[in-house]
């Protein structure tokens, strides 16, 4: 049996978040299982538009050098009518931040596969397949399926969605990053970014469309609820584990970055109900957004010309726009309010 003060499951970007602000923290003896390594892990973390915002990065107090590109805008095309909005975010070389956080950290990284986690009278049980750990303090960072969350919390996403992302040759020099909203993508929307080395990510649900000949092609789960219980006596839940992604945006960068640096803060406070209380209380983890995913989900073909009409004349004063918008669509205002929320807090 190896013991250790906090033990995290999973090294992407909320396990290595909550292991570095740990390290701040003045927590010691900090190990992290994850269970991928080399190429399969670089593999996997490129599978991503790799886009966050600079709000994000500040509040999750995120240090690195990893910026692709500047990002100025985001533009919505839906019907013929592209919708500009303002941001302030970047590409990010999401490999190189994870390395960078892996040095800042200070913890020691094991390679190891999850198989089961229990509860025990001083803390927690983590078995692997070759080794047995024992904690005082557990974070579940393994992603949408995650086992910490199965053996410990027992609740599942009330979405999953397959992504696939392609990096295709284009122009990475763009400052825009553009979503394709479309019947065609099943209520949902197809993404173009700008990336590195003159590529772009091009993605889009599983099974919604096809990139012939991609320089490289992945899938991951975007997973999303409105199921917010996030800490279980000892143990949290933190990113994708904790099923946190913004169900509109996507988002889920940002948000795992400042999950894993709450739930570490919470940990050194000796108090994870502070962790539970900022997720039940945070306007990025509102559930308005859900409820917006929910009421696109059912649009038909004839909504789609409809939601957008307001937007036909132009995006120029966008929030003017907007409130004109919710005025002559109620109907559809969350969805409204909604979106211009999630690109303002939620990624």
């Amino acid at each position: 049996m190896i013991d250790c003060n906090v033990l995290i499951v999973g090294g992407g970007l909320a396990g290595l978040s909550a292991a570095v602000h740990l390290r701040r923290a003045g927590i010691e003896d900090v190990i992290v299982i994850e269970r991928m390594s080399g190429k399969q892990y670089g593999h996997y973390h490129r599978t991503c538009g790799e886009a966050v915002s600079d709000r994000m990065l500040r509040i999750s107090r995120t240090k690195s050098d990893c910026v692709v590109r500047r990002i100025d805008e985001a533009v919505i095309s839906c019907e013929g009518v592209d919708i500009r909005v303002r941001v302030k975010g970047q590409i990010i070389d999401r490999e190189r931040l994870l390395e960078d956080m892996r040095a800042q950290s200070g913890a020691q990284v094991v390679t190891g596969s999850v198989t089961s986690v229990r509860r025990d009278p001083d803390g927690y049980i983590v078995v692997t397949g070759s080794e047995e750990y024992h904690c005082r303090y557990l974070i579940g960072a393994d992603g949408a399926f995650s086992v910490v969350r199965k053996c410990i919390f027992g609740h599942e996403p009330d979405v999953k969605l397959a992504a696939v992302n392609n990096l295709v040759k284009g122009d990475s020099n763009s400052g825009t990053i553009g979503f394709s909203v479309s019947p065609d993508y099943n209520g949902l929307y197809k993404w173009d970014f700008p990336s590195k080395d003159g590529l772009r990510s091009v993605g889009y649900t599983l099974g919604d469309d096809d990139v012939k000949d991609p320089v490289e092609r992945g899938i991951r789960y975007i997973v999303t609820s409105n199921n917010r219980t996030v800490v279980k006596e000892d143990c949290c839940i933190v990113g994708d584990a904790a099923i946190l992604a913004n169900p509109l945006c996507y988002g889920g960068i940002g948000i795992a970055l400042l999950s894993g640096r709450k739930a570490a803060e919470a940990i050194a406070k000796k108090n994870l109900g502070r962790y539970q209380k900022w997720v039940r209380k945070v306007v990025m983890l509102d559930h308005h957004y859900m409820d917006a995913y929910y009421t696109v989900m059912k649009w038909g073909r004839e909504d789609y010309p409809d939601a957008v009409a307001p937007f036909r004349n132009g995006s120029s004063f966008l929030l003017l726009r907007g409130a004109y918008a919710m005025f002559r669509r109620p109907k559809w205002a969350n969805v409204y309010m909604s979106i211009w929320m999630g690109f303002k807090f939620c990624w």
